[in-house]
């Protein structure tokens, strides 16, 4: 479900909100059209939930801050921060499936990928210093 759109107003809504809303509905869209081609994978569906995280709740406190000069109704704000949360955990719970569907199939198989971490770390040898007195 996208955002709520904006309320009726009596007069246009600034370009400032009119931003702001078509910010929160890219970040929507974006991310739910993602989701819903069913070919996911769960670092881009975390990408998607930061980005609610770092920019759309972001928008919206900007909102809530312009909200009484705009004549904005702070039940819309409310109701959209709610529609945004309730995005985020579907898209978190989204990746926590694809996650434990993909170990349950055997795609991703946790032994490998630790023991392929494992073999790429390296323990430097010791430095050892020898002074013999001279110069260079």
């Amino acid at each position: 479900m996208p955002p709520s759109p904006l309320p009726q107003s009596q007069k246009p809504w600034s370009i400032a909100i009119q931003n702001g809303y078509q910010t929160l509905y890219q970040i929507y869209h974006t991310g739910s059209s993602y989701v819903e081609t069913g070919n996911v994978e769960a670092h881009h569906l975390q990408q998607y939930g930061n980005k609610i995280i770092m920019e759309a709740y972001l928008v919206v406190l900007l909102l809530t801050e312009s909200a009484e000069p705009e004549l904005l109704p702070l039940e819309w704000i409310e109701q959209v921060s709610t529609e945004f949360t309730i995005i985020q955990e579907y898209w978190t719970s989204a990746k926590n499936e694809y996650v434990t569907s993909s170990i349950a199939r055997g795609s991703i198989n946790l032994n490998q990928f630790f023991f392929r971490l494992a073999a790429n770390i390296t323990i430097p040898d010791h430095i050892y210093s020898i002074c013999s007195g001279k110069c260079g």
